[in-house]
């Protein structure tokens, strides 16, 4: 169970990590 807690975790701290990339990527593009 701790297990997928953590799973859980890492896995949500890297998609918004990847999400707030993306759009800094995509706001510097369009300026």
């Amino acid at each position: 169970m701790h297990v997928f807690i953590s799973y859980i975790l890492f896995t949500t701290i890297f998609t918004g990590l990847a999400l707030s990339l993306y759009f800094g990527l995509q706001s510097i593009r369009l300026i």
